[in-house]
């Protein structure tokens, strides 16, 4: 093999081996954000809203909350009413604003489009 085939085969094995680490560290950040979202969405949000969005719980029934995964109003909402809502809160919903913050509450928007999806 003459020099320039093992430079460039040099080449080919890097860029190669950086690729795949991007990609790994990718979804290790984005397995950890959605467990993040998971877990501060049980905490603030699935005690009416329930684990999966649904309202079914006994909260949720008591404050007739909104079905995410049936309601045609709630599914064609936009992410950015999605998100004045959780920071000002509608209703008896509390608003998120001051304990959470903008970054959070977004967190907890795209979580909450997932659920209805699922």
């Amino acid at each position: 093999m003459n020099k320039f085939a093992r430079k460039y085969l040099f080449s080919v094995i890097a860029v190669a081996a950086l690729a795949f680490a991007a990609s790994t560290m990718t979804q290790s950040s984005e397995a950890a954000y959605f467990q993040s979202a998971k877990s501060l969405y049980a905490q603030k949000c699935s005690v009416c809203h329930a684990n999966d969005g649904s309202g079914n719980t006994a909260k949720g029934k008591e404050l007739k909350v909104r079905n995410w995964k049936t309601d045609p109003e709630v599914k064609k909402m936009s992410d950015a009413k999605m998100i004045e809502i959780t920071m000002k809160g509608k209703g008896k919903m509390e608003g998120y604003e001051r304990t959470l913050g903008k970054e959070k509450v977004e967190m907890l928007v795209k979580y909450s489009k997932e659920l209805m999806e699922k």
